[in-house]
């Protein structure tokens, strides 16, 4: 165990000047060498694509810019391990870094569009390629795609022929500075359920030891924040909750819980998208695996942070992300010093989930009002306060999920948070029994500003 504290010690003298790189000109000159590698990177790409079109692969036309692509290649991995190339819309990603072409637009979007008529919207490089796996994937790329299921036939291609350390990403859509917000651009429900597989993708990648791709947990969580801008986010997590499974449901309620302290706190948008980020990644630990065995809970953090160091290059948000997973349990006023912004969020989040979650066969450990009346006695030392406070403000007396017992004689379930200070201790409600034991036929709401009072709390030794 000192071998593990001291490897923790290390990590946050390392992340500590990792933070003042990524605000010094040298982090500048990476994301400069990024930029200026990664437009060959694409710019060749696309070349060898359209030189498909008026020659063979075997053409001597192809023995330059394959070279020159795998070379591009090379430099991209020293500085960065694992490669993200992704296409969106009319712009083009490699990892967090915007690539500017120095080219027309229209062939900006030829490379989405090669992408994506095997309804591919990015390609992940996890290994080196070599000349030869190149034309192999220049060729499968302009090749007819498979409408039974175009990207994952050409995964299945890729794999096949020994390149299974590629991985290809579905298209990607992002909302741009400036575009307007649509509220019914996809429900919370379509989110959420495809929230597992997001999740699930990520986790499984760190799995097999291949570092994941950030963009699509970034996309989903910008969802996240477009759909809960105006309803709470606890209380839809709450209601579509049972749909994902329970590590995925874990994930999800608490990078919903830190979004919305996060808000509370008034966080810019901006830093929002961060801080759902690295609640996704929080316990990116549990996936990791020594000897073949998952690692002990106790170690997950260490096990989390040595994951995604491993991806080279850093700017403030992945610095952030990281010291999100190493610190998130660690407490307020603690002799290491106060843990970082984002930690401190997720840490309330993390503890309220675990304290609130329903176990199969044992129920959760604590009611939600006695979770929050549990973890109120420990802000300050172990809980930031003002963020605790901003939590407790949304939560209300009675948060989402608390079963409570009505003046009337009802059973109900709290579905809201605080939606104001006169309603803190008078959430909507759902009947779930009548006072005479039966059950209504129809969903039936309760506002309790309205009428009708809380008599007793129901909490699991009740049952």
């Amino acid at each position: 165990m000192s071998a593990d504290k001291d490897e923790v010690k290390n990590a946050q003298d390392r992340l500590g000047r990792q933070l003042e790189r990524a605000r010094s000109a040298e982090d500048r000159e990476l994301s400069r060498q990024v930029r200026e590698v990664g437009e060959q990177f694409a710019r060749l790409l696309y070349g060898l694509l359209r030189l498909t079109r008026l020659h063979q692969l075997d053409n001597a036309a192809f023995a330059q810019p394959i070279s020159e692509w795998v070379r591009a290649q090379a430099k991209l991995v020293d500085v960065l391990g694992t490669i993200h190339l992704i296409c969106v819309e009319d712009q083009v990603y490699v990892n967090d870094v915007r690539i500017r072409f120095d080219m027309a637009h229209d062939h900006i979007e030829a490379l989405g569009s090669d992408l994506r008529r095997h309804n591919v919207g990015g390609m992940t490089f996890n290994e080196q390629l070599t000349e030869d796996q190149l034309r192999f994937v220049i060729q499968a790329i302009a090749a007819k795609p498979d409408m039974r299921g175009a990207r994952h036939a050409l995964q299945h291609k890729l794999s096949e022929a020994g390149m299974s350390s590629i991985e290809l990403h579905g298209p990607f859509r992002f909302r741009l500075k400036g575009e307007r917000t649509r509220k019914a651009d996809r429900a919370f429900t379509e989110v959420y359920q495809q929230s597992a597989s997001v999740i699930s993708e990520a986790y499984q990648n760190l799995s097999a030891n291949r570092m994941p791709n950030p963009l699509p947990v970034r996309r989903l969580v910008n969802e996240l924040i477009d759909n809960t801008r105006m309803v709470g986010a606890s209380d839809l997590a709450q209601e579509h909750d049972e749909r994902l499974s329970p590590f995925a449901r874990h994930v999800l309620m608490v990078t919903n819980l830190s979004l919305m302290i996060g808000r509370s706190a008034g966080l810019p948008e901006t830093t929002l998208g961060d801080l759902g980020v690295a609640a996704m990644f929080h316990d990116v630990g549990m996936s990791v695996k020594e000897e073949g065995f998952f690692v002990p809970y106790p170690r997950h953090n260490t096990a989390g942070l040595r994951t995604l160091m491993r991806q080279r290059g850093f700017h403030e948000a992945k610095v952030r992300r990281l010291l999100a997973v190493v610190e998130h349990h660690r407490p307020n006023e603690g002799p290491l010093g106060k843990p970082s912004l984002f930690a401190r969020v997720i840490h309330i989040a993390d503890d309220y989930d675990i304290l609130t979650r329903f176990r199969p066969g044992q129920g959760p450990v604590l009611a939600q009002p006695d979770a929050l009346a549990r973890m109120a006695a420990q802000a300050g030392a172990i809980y930031d306060p003002q963020l605790f406070q901003a939590f407790v403000n949304k939560m209300g007396l009675f948060p989402p999920g608390s079963i409570l017992r009505l003046a009337s004689g009802r059973l109900a379930v709290s579905v809201s948070g605080a939606r104001s200070r006169k309603t803190f201790s008078r959430p909507l409600c759902r009947v779930v029994r009548e006072a005479d034991g039966s059950t209504p036929a129809e969903p039936i709401a309760v506002d309790l500003a309205l009428g009708d009072r809380v008599k007793k709390v129901i909490r699991p030794g009740d049952w």
